[in-house]
């Protein structure tokens, strides 16, 4: 099960989006740790949850500037 809160911790732990696949049916994102070499995939149940990954993505991205 989907869980925001999880993924931003992931985030925060090193973990980097390397891949997304937006299929409407099951849409999902592949985050790999470069230091570890661990990777994750996410599933999402609907593209809302998905919405709000792209979303977050995005705002850390502005933060780069």
């Amino acid at each position: 099960m989907y869980n925001f809160e999880s993924v931003k911790n992931l985030y925060q732990d090193g973990y980097r989006c390397i891949y997304y696949d937006s299929n409407e049916s099951n849409p999902c994102v592949y985050l790999k740790n470069f230091d570890s070499e661990d990777s994750k995939e996410i599933q999402f149940e609907d593209e809302e949850q998905f919405t709000q990954f792209k979303d977050y993505l995005d705002s850390l991205n502005s933060l780069r500037g």
